[in-house]
């Protein structure tokens, strides 16, 4: 079995590499050759487990990413195993890789959702998920501009000065309103309990990725904002329906059903797509394990490669019959 750090892991995958296999993992589950189960929690005194797993029988593994939440930090993992072997072949610290998934999956929404001479990335955040949106994003347009807006502004002042320092254009804009305004594809990664997205604030053929909560008491957009929405696609509508505070809204306000919700290998495999230039498109992200196992899958081949890592004897069995 190997074991990455966190480290190991910075070094070994691309966004560009992780971009290329959450596609090829979601033409998969098209061809129902991969199944993802969606995240499950525990709730304590003070802590929060969360648990996801999936397997991809095209790429023979199976796995799953686990961490713990407490008031003093979050601590992510991912265990993969060989379906074909039987063996957990590699143990992996998951929080840079989950950073880089999640804006590999947005860079993949827009893709295929937003406007093809989309040039102008706007981003509502100043957090670790706002920045690695900016870079995902960035691999698939070629944008003439990156603009930020953040109530932290000494925040997004860190994250334009290194996203320029990476060779990319950035400003900080002073209100979310002049994002709206200016910018084609619109990702929001934030931690707000409440909405902020407001009706007035949509502008036709925008692309919107809501990515800032994974929680059904929370939400970015405020319910009304789905009447000016033309497409919508999440990552997976079970998870949805358990997580989704924007979705959930929608559809007990009776702006959206459940039916008109797509999921992103419907618009990966094309069976769904962006038929004009006018029409408004909205992703919503809660992270799900098919991607984690995805990206995970091609860090453990190049490190094995590459000769990183660290070794260990691990069978997670006894083979005999008494002890």
């Amino acid at each position: 079995m190997l074991f990455l750090r966190e480290e190991e892991v910075s070094k070994i995958i691309s966004f560009k590499e992780a971009i290329e296999a959450i596609e090829r993992i979601h033409l998969d589950q098209a061809l129902g050759r991969a199944k993802n189960l969606p995240r499950r929690r525990i709730y304590g005194g003070g802590y929060v487990l969360h648990t996801m797993s999936a397997s991809a029988e095209s790429l023979d593994i199976a796995g799953l990413k686990t961490y713990l939440s407490t008031p003093m930090r979050t601590v992510f993992v991912i265990l993969l195993y060989s379906i074909s072997k039987s063996e957990l072949i590699a143990v992996i610290e998951a929080d840079i890789l989950g950073r880089i998934r999640t804006g590999a999956a947005s860079a993949i929404a827009s893709k295929y959702l937003a406007r093809r001479n989309s040039s102008v990335i706007g981003v509502v955040g100043s957090g670790r998920q706002a920045f690695t949106q900016a870079l995902a994003l960035s691999e698939v347009f070629t944008p003439n501009n990156v603009i930020i807006y953040s109530k932290e502004k000494a925040n997004a002042e860190r994250i334009c000065s290194e996203l320029i320092r990476k060779g990319l254009k950035c400003s900080i804009q002073d209100t979310l309103k002049t994002i709206f305004e200016k910018s084609d594809i619109i990702s929001t990664a934030t931690n707000s309990r409440d909405p902020f997205v407001s009706k007035d604030l949509i502008k036709r053929g925008v692309h919107l990725n809501l990515i800032g909560s994974n929680n059904p008491q929370r939400s970015e957009a405020y319910p009304e904002i789905f009447e000016e929405i033309d497409l919508v696609v999440t990552d997976d509508k079970e998870q949805a329906k358990m997580e989704s505070g924007d979705l959930i809204r929608a559809v007990e306000n009776k702006y959206l059903t459940w039916d008109n919700v797509y999921e992103l290998w419907q618009v990966v495999s094309k069976y769904i797509s962006r038929s004009s230039d006018d029409q408004v498109t909205l992703f919503k992200s809660h992270g799900i394990a098919l991607w984690d196992i995805a990206v995970a899958y091609v860090v453990y081949k190049k490190a094995i490669k590459l000769g990183i890592g660290l070794e260990i004897d691990f069978k997670g069995f006894w083979q005999h019959r008494y002890f």
